[in-house]
């Protein structure tokens, strides 16, 4: 199965613009079993990009956190491949429940496995995306076969202090159970930042996958060939900011990719059941 995560960055459509047509076209083209989409809202064009991207090839599966004030996750499951169980989600109406959607699938030979598209709140602090993380953590703790995709919202490659979110915090929580697939470079900011120094890479973008060998388990670089599709929009070529200098009080500034358009790279994967 080929599996697709992308932030498409609708942010509740603060932006109040149609979501642009080729993300339908990226989206198709990949021609994936699996698709999770997080940052995700039904604004204005959705049933043309939807149509577009999916068709009647796919079942289409939403969490329903705009309820709360919050994103929402989505979760296309090829027909022709997968039936779609159930689905579950949280209701995401603060900081303490991550933005989250759970689907249970079977293969036609009826190998049974879960799907979970989730983010952990940005804003949220140490303590309170430990607590999204572990919800979700107890919520698949009895599934033999689990596939995340999503956006974690984690530290640089480089940070590991004790009260921070970063990659070995992630780590310890998923113990022996899980085992993280994160592709080499950046998911947001920079491709190539500082240098290529790694320790300084945003990798936010993670799938962590549960009763799966590794030897059946193929990843992707994170690809922002999407970039391509409007030069004015991504005027830094590959890089969804620029840094423009300190401010009048010392703190950093960046011209950045707005919404509606996405600033996080597709994470890709294929995996055998």
């Amino acid at each position: 199965m080929k599996i697709i995560e992308w932030n498409i960055n609708q942010r509740l459509n603060y932006s109040k613009k149609d979501m642009p047509e080729w993300i339908a076209d990226v989206i198709k083209q990949r021609q994936a079993d699996i698709v999770i989409l997080t940052e995700f809202f039904q604004g204005n064009n959705w049933g043309e990009i939807k149509k577009k991207s999916f068709g009647d090839a796919y079942y289409f599966l939403t969490s329903n956190n705009f309820q709360g004030g919050n994103n929402d996750v989505a979760i296309a499951i090829k027909k022709e491949n997968l039936e779609v169980i159930y689905s579950k989600s949280f209701l995401s109406v603060n900081h303490n429940v991550a933005d989250h959607l759970e689907v249970k699938c079977k293969t036609k030979d009826n190998k049974e496995f879960l799907v979970v598209g989730m983010r952990i709140h940005a804003s949220a602090s140490h303590d309170e995306k430990l607590e999204e993380m572990m919800l979700v953590m107890d919520s698949v703790r009895d599934e033999k076969v689990v596939i995340i995709g999503g956006d974690f919202n984690n530290n640089r490659r480089g940070f590991n202090a004790p009260e921070g979110w970063h990659l070995e915090k992630l780590d310890e929580i998923l113990s022996d159970k899980f085992k993280r697939y994160t592709p080499r470079g950046s998911s947001i900011f920079s491709e190539n930042p500082f240098n290529s120094n790694s320790d300084y890479e945003f990798a936010s973008d993670h799938f962590l996958i549960k009763g799966i060998d590794d030897d059946k388990i193929f990843l992707k670089d994170y690809n922002r060939d999407f970039t391509e599709k409007d030069k004015q929009v991504y005027k830094w070529g590959r890089d969804f900011n620029i840094y423009l200098g300190k401010d009048e009080k010392g703190k950093n500034k960046y011209d950045s990719v707005n919404p509606p358009y996405p600033d996080h790279a597709i994470l890709i994967a294929e995996v055998k059941i």
